[in-house]
């Protein structure tokens, strides 16, 4: 009896260790092939991985270096959480092939970056136009646009500190899929965001999701600033000679402003919220209710309506309940005037001299006469680019942006380009 009972136990031992070496080995099979699959875009390097009781595969000793941002990031331990060992075992070909089915969290606690390459406004700026980076725009601070790394260590910040869990649940019942990211970055401020969304508009497997199809059922942002405004306006009154009452009312007025340039109409009661938040700190909590899901894909629908009452938004600062207010997307800014096809250049370069300021499309024919002129390119693969054009020849053209802190060139093809749209 004993010896069976031995026996059995030595089985378990050696079926516990080959175990987890079969999780180690799937493990980093799957990791390499996301390091060749993402090579263009990150260099990915790690230490070692292991796998833990509690169903968790942990990456130890992880770089990220985003070639784009011209960083590295370091992770001292990457874990992804099954739940539990045998959800783990389960889930090993789903892990290996791609999918997220049976994956429960991801958790980084201790990322750490040196304050170097691009920031992340800029980064924003540069991937997705300047459109995007400017509700993150810095206002009121002298001729200061954003608050670069050099910033940052003017006011006492001299390294990216951050944390991050991401959380998922799914109901079945409901066929809905929960998703909660808690990002911290220390005096940076900390980010909490709870969604869910139409479980079937997101596919078990990553290389089949279409953002478009996404559907969002409701969503909520929750920002503590941790001091960081206070930072921020003491760095600000070294440019101007303005208090924190006064360099807040006045960053909401051009914050206000900006929003204008790119079609959102924000009313008086948002922007009082923008600026009680400057002086006063401490917590944001922004709610998504919309009456029905929202599918990103039908972003048209979106044009001249008021958002907060569209999306059922509600805002509470510091646990005061904002007032309702308005934020309107003026279909003009997004609609330029569209000329008539004609095989008669002249009639339209004649048509384009006669129509307002604006962006106009026109034939890519006609692509030679937006040199040296403002111009924004949809390219075949859905890509966006706007900035001057610089050059171009019979199969190249040389693109200039104007991002926060200089400039940036991009040479594209010719034969890539679906439409273009010019400046006049």
């Amino acid at each position: 009896m004993k010896k069976n009972i031995l026996v059995a136990l030595f089985l378990a031992v050696i079926l516990f260790v080959g175990s987890k070496a079969f999780i180690a080995l799937f493990a980093y099979q799957t990791a390499e092939k996301l390091k060749q699959s993402v090579g263009q875009e990150f260099a990915i390097t790690y230490s070692w991985l292991s796998s833990e009781l509690d169903g968790t595969i942990v990456f130890h000793d992880l770089s990220i270096t985003p070639y784009r941002l011209k960083r590295t990031f370091y992770i001292d331990r990457l874990r992804l959480n099954y739940g539990n060992y045998f959800n783990l075992l389960l889930n090993l070909s789903n892990f290996t092939s791609g999918r997220h089915d049976g994956l429960q969290s991801v958790t980084a606690q201790s990322i750490k970056g040196e304050l170097a390459g691009r920031d992340f406004e800029e980064w924003i700026a540069l991937e997705y136009g300047n459109d995007l980076s400017i509700p993150l725009g810095l206002y009121a601070c002298g001729e200061q646009r954003r608050v670069s790394h050099n910033n940052l260590r003017q006011m006492g910040i001299h390294e990216y500190k951050s944390s991050i869990t991401i959380k998922k649940r799914e109901d079945v019942e409901s066929d809905a899929l929960g998703l909660s990211v808690l990002l911290d970055r220390g005096p940076l401020g900390e980010t909490k965001l709870n969604s869910t969304w139409g479980a079937f508009s997101i596919p078990g497997d990553l290389s089949l999701w279409d953002v478009r199809n996404f559907q969002l059922n409701d969503f909520s942002l929750t920002h503590v600033d941790n001091g960081y405004f206070r930072r921020l306006s003491n760095f600000c009154s070294t440019f101007a000679p303005l208090d924190r009452t006064q360099f807040s009312e006045n960053a909401s007025k051009l914050w206000q402003q900006s929003l204008s340039s790119i079609g959102l109409e924000a009313g008086e009661r948002v922007r009082q919220l923008y600026r009680d938040y400057l002086l006063q700190g401490g917590q944001l909590k922004l709610s998504l209710s919309p009456p029905k899901p929202f599918v990103f894909g039908s972003f048209k629908q979106l044009m001249d309506k008021e958002l907060i009452s569209y999306f059922g938004v509600s805002a509470k600062l510091n646990g005061t309940a904002m007032l309702s207010s308005k934020l309107t997307v003026n279909s003009q800014h997004f609609k330029p005037p569209v000329v008539a096809v004609t095989d008669d250049k002249n009639e339209i370069a004649k048509k384009i001299k006669q129509l307002k300021s604006g962006f106009l499309p026109i034939p890519l024919e006609m692509l030679e006469q937006s040199i040296q002129k403002k111009v924004r390119l949809v390219m075949l693969g859905g890509k966006k680019y706007q900035g001057l054009v610089v050059s171009m020849d019979d199969h190249k053209i040389e693109l200039s942006q104007m991002i926060a802190g200089g400039s940036v060139a991009y040479l594209l093809q010719r034969d890539q380009i679906e439409s273009i749209e010019v400046w006049h």
